[in-house]
């Protein structure tokens, strides 16, 4: 049985946990649950990214703290919101997205960012990796919630996502500045 023993020492109170040995699972247990992943969405089509918040705030792990509708948007809720990742349309008004990716990654370079674009072959696709996105995914409406989902669990293990669609253009691009 796992128990709880308390004492005030100065002004703090320290706890302290005393296990016997059938509750070390029920201890580990308790201390491994993980906090939900925090989401950031940033897309300017209030359709797809209504839709999309309702997909994934029905995911276990996740937790969509705020959609915004800009790239200034995103930058001022980075600040205080401390999201884990920021699902971020490459196309948003305002700030541009590859400004509002260098500037949320300045702030906390923790955070990762996936890029979600509608174009195949996106120019800012490219620019939003050199500047430190950890992914672009191509979004095409319902059809990509469950993409987008397996790209924040690959993303949140640390991979860099490229769709596959848009990772010709990347590598073509990249290919390039090496040359250089």
């Amino acid at each position: 049985m796992l128990s709880r023993m308390s004492r005030l020492q100065g002004n703090s109170l320290n706890t302290e946990f005393n296990l016997a040995s059938s509750t070390n699972s029920a201890f580990i247990e308790f201390f491994s649950v993980t906090q939900p992943t925090r989401i950031l969405i940033a897309d300017s089509d209030i359709n797809f990214s209504a839709g999309l918040q309702i997909f994934l705030d029905k995911q276990e792990g996740i937790k969509v703290i705020d959609v915004v509708r800009d790239g200034q948007g995103a930058v001022n809720i980075c600040k205080d919101a401390l999201p884990d990742i920021v699902l971020m349309d490459l196309h948003l008004p305002v700030l541009d997205s590859i400004r509002a990716v260098r500037s949320i990654l300045a702030q906390n370079e923790r955070v990762r960012i996936l890029g979600l674009s509608c174009v195949a072959n996106d120019r800012y696709a490219v620019e939003a990796i050199k500047v430190g996105a950890s992914g672009i995914i191509q979004k095409n409406g319902e059809a990509c919630y469950e993409a987008i989902l397996e790209a924040i669990r690959q993303v949140q293990c640390g991979e860099v996502l490229l769709d596959p669609k848009l990772a010709s253009s990347i590598l073509e691009e990249f290919g390039r500045l090496s040359d250089r």
